[in-house]
């Protein structure tokens, strides 16, 4: 197998690849959008050859996360896919190390990720990986509409390090993860902001910071929303109807240098397949 670094000629390589992996081919703008314009960084993609097409591909995407007090670009291993009929060889965990290596040579210090069944194993066993806690995926039902005011865009965000181990978010980067994404988010802001998506009849919380609870449910329109409270905000959460489900999501950690966070936070919108 050989190795070859991701660039804008290889979309449709990649988009083929996800569609023997997965049965649905991704747009390739939607590439573009996610591994392209991440203003943080563009994200570190290898992919692996043999005879001349591409059999597997790794992608390391780039946030900023206060960890420790401490404002730490972190690296994101995600959308990783082996073609079905190549996998058992170990080119998965080839390629992760080879982008591994690569972060590093970046300057990046901690890796952290929320990775599917068949990538957990490989990262824990074969990666030197370590289980942090999972994040609990919470729910409430719908909130009938109110006045809320929904914008195109969001303004004048940015988040600076404090006690808690989560993603910080700038106008920039809110912008490019929800405005410009090729699924469609409703935004409010207010004192605070939120975006609200969709997954079928289910809505989606995926950001908020503020007392906007209420004002996410309600422009969800869907039976049924989830989001993924922080540790430290489930109390805001249960008074505004949330609930606790059984669906939880792993966390993994990797230092590269610097220390590991004993409880990292995502929420779901800081997942990709959300």
């Amino acid at each position: 197998m050989r190795v070859v670094e991701y660039d804008a000629s290889r979309r449709a390589n990649v988009a083929d690849l996800m569609a023997r992996v997965w049965g649905e081919r991704p747009d390739e703008e939607e590439l573009a959008w996610f591994y392209e314009r991440n203003p943080v960084r563009p994200a570190s993609v290898l992919l692996g050859e043999e005879d001349g097409r591409v059999v597997a591909t790794v992608a390391m995407a780039f946030l900023r996360v206060s960890a420790g007090g401490e404002e730490v670009e972190v690296g994101m291993p995600l959308r990783v896919a082996t073609d079905p009929e190549l996998r058992g060889r170990g080119i998965f965990r080839d390629l992760q190390a080879a982008n591994e290596q690569r972060a590093r040579d970046l300057g990046i210090r901690l890796l952290l990720t929320v990775p599917n069944a068949a990538s957990a194993p490989v990262f824990l066993t074969k990666l030197d990986w370590r289980p942090l806690p999972s994040l609990r995926v919470w729910a409430r039902p719908r909130v009938l509409p109110g006045n809320v005011r929904v914008v195109e865009r969001f303004s004048l965000v940015d988040e600076a390090p404090g006690p808690h181990d989560r993603v910080l978010r700038d106008t920039a980067w809110l912008n490019w993860r929800f405005a410009e994404a090729p699924r469609p988010y409703t935004l409010i802001e207010a004192d605070g902001y939120a975006a609200v998506g969709r997954r079928g009849r289910v809505g989606v919380l995926a950001a908020l910071r503020g007392d906007l609870l209420r004002e996410a449910a309600a422009v969800a329109r869907a039976p049924v929303v989830i989001a993924a409270p922080p540790p430290w905000q489930r109390a805001a959460y249960a008074l505004a109807g949330y609930v606790p489900t059984h669906r939880t999501f792993t966390v993994l950690g990797k230092s590269l240098g610097h220390p590991v966070p004993p409880r990292p936070h995502f929420e779901l919108g800081d997942l990709d397949f959300l």
